[in-house]
């Protein structure tokens, strides 16, 4: 497997989830932009510019079919996220390919499952004595206070890509947020987490390594969302997916972030601290929001960020000094470092 770390021919399957069949509810227009198979293109684009022998791979609807068009690779880049169109089989896939004891890049099954469980995580985090909003979590509209300070913002327990998050998930009052739970119940089939709001500005920090003594974790430059437009105070899912809607152009991600030193290191302390605690492998992204004190508080873990060449990881990673090709090598290197898991 030494090959594979320095190219030289190395067979890479760049495995992806084609999403488009699963956006029921997305204009077809927006479906080309969303779906996994363009990420993969890039990927396997800067992996056969570094030297290897990349080719996207669909993960289809036949895992045996998928067993039999990964023989032969050395390594998967896994991009896999919602196997069989659904977003909550994403551990499914790492766990397929450890199965079949393939290398493979990124996180696997249990930091998948245990990030992508939000209210797990947040426990997992607020016990760790890492600051993050006070939340509850609801499998139905509650008749009582809930007793948190609002605004609060209400949101799915289980999805990703701030699906289920609009400006209306952000509530003022009692009332207002058992509405915003009963339709999130009712819309995604699941419970609804409710966690205070916090309305300071927004940053991000991507992690690489696998947090061995070999590759231990490091924290790229933050990143900031600035939100330019007062009407806007949330990532919504318009705001990422779609080019017509105002908040689109409204929100503009700053990577680097301008930010004074201090504040960088607090952010990348707690970046790699979440990463201990989770086991991240290979790449992922802690999300943040500053508190009226203006002390950083985790909002979620992402295990499987946007790696596309203009994503805010790549972005983060060209501020230190690693192109897009040489990120990507470094990804496969780091999975490979773990060998057949």
């Amino acid at each position: 497997m030494k090959k594979t770390i320095a190219g030289g021919g190395a067979r890479v399957a760049v495995l992806y989830t084609s999403v488009a069949a699963a956006l029921e509810d997305v204009r077809e227009e927006l479906r080309e932009s969303m779906d996994l198979a363009l990420n993969a293109a890039s990927v396997a684009g800067a992996l056969v510019s570094g030297g290897f022998d990349a080719h996207p791979v669909a993960f289809g609807t036949d895992p045996a079919a998928l067993c039999l068009a990964l023989r032969g690779f050395d390594a998967v880049f896994n991009l896999s996220e919602g196997p069989l169109d659904c977003p909550q089989k994403e551990p499914h896939g790492a766990a397929l390919l450890e199965l079949l004891r393939l290398p493979y890049t990124g996180n696997g099954p249990a930091a998948l499952s245990l990030c992508n469980d939000k209210p797990l995580a947040k426990s997992l985090i607020a016990g760790a004595g890492i600051a993050t909003p006070r939340h509850r979590l609801y499998p139905s509209a509650p008749r009582g206070r809930c007793g948190l300070r609002f605004p609060v913002i209400v949101k799915p327990a289980r999805e990703d890509g701030s699906s289920g998050i609009t400006e209306a998930s952000v509530v003022e009052t009692e009332a207002a947020m058992r509405r915003q739970v009963g339709h999130v119940v009712d819309r995604f089939r699941q419970e609804a987490l409710v966690e205070e709001f916090i309305g300071g500005r927004e940053f991000n920090v991507a992690v690489i390594g696998n947090g061995t003594a070999a590759d231990p974790h490091r924290a790229l430059p933050p990143g900031e969302l600035a939100y330019d437009d007062p009407r806007f105070r949330v990532c919504s899912y318009e705001s990422k997916w779609d080019p017509e809607h105002p908040s689109y152009d409204a929100i503009r991600s700053v990577v680097p972030a301008k930010i004074p030193a201090p504040l960088r290191r607090r952010l990348q302390s707690s970046a790699l601290a979440c990463a201990g605690l989770f086991g991240l492998r290979g790449y992922s992204r802690v999300d943040f929001r500053l508190d009226a004190d203006g002390a950083p508080n985790v909002l979620e873990i992402n295990p499987n960020p946007d790696i596309s060449p203009d994503a805010g990881m790549a972005r983060a990673a060209r501020g230190d000094g690693l192109s897009y090709p040489a990120l990507i090598a470094e990804i496969v290197r780091l999975g490979v470092a773990l060998g057949a898991r």
